[in-house]
């Protein structure tokens, strides 16, 4: 089979490889961490005082916590759950979906009573996302049974707008079709 290096269809291709691989690149180098399910750790500040030190001491009368107990049920690291001056004064679960979340917790000096506020954040303008998803799908294509074989690679997110690789075979009857491609797609 001769190819035609000079095509359009070929260099737009080749260049769409290129940009794919050095987005890809980006994503996996500023990826953060994944935490894995179950494992607890200690929540980073929120960007609005991250850069900001405790300075106000107050003396509250009374602090209302939970039963020792609770720290085991929560999973928290063996050595706070076995430090009987640590105690818990809160604690709650976030929604799963797209947005960001805010937990703050505030306490009333006068009485002591705790309160935890959830604030969904916007979605970011940019944001590098580095989700992966791989399905295998039974139905029908041409009036034909098929088997579709699935893979998406989300590198970026423009607010509600996804970009990145999605690759598919399907299976009709023996033969094998396939497509490889770079778009972008909305998730809510």
């Amino acid at each position: 089979m001769n190819i035609d290096h000079t095509s359009p269809l070929i260099a737009a291709i080749l260049s769409l490889s290129i940009v794919a691989a050095a987005i890809g690149f980006l994503a996996w180098y500023f990826k953060a961490p994944d935490i894995p399910a179950g494992v607890t750790v200690t929540a980073n500040p929120a960007p609005e005082i991250k850069h900001e030190a405790p300075t106000v001491t107050i003396k509250p009368q009374a602090i209302k916590v939970y039963r020792p107990a609770v720290k085991r049920s929560l999973k928290l690291p063996e050595t706070i759950a076995a430090d009987a001056n640590q105690h818990v004064i809160a604690s709650s679960k976030t929604a799963n979906d797209e947005h960001p979340h805010t937990i703050t917790t505030t306490i009333d000096a006068q009485t002591g009573d705790v309160q935890t506020f959830d604030r969904t954040d916007p979605l970011p303008w940019a944001a590098v996302n580095t989700k992966s998803e791989i399905g295998i799908y039974y139905g029908m294509k041409h009036g034909e049974q098929a088997v579709r074989i699935e893979g998406r690679q989300e590198l970026l997110q423009v607010k509600a707008l996804h970009l990145g690789a999605i690759a598919s075979a399907d299976m009709v009857r023996g033969s094998t079709d396939t497509f490889v491609g770079f778009g972008a797609w909305a998730r809510w």
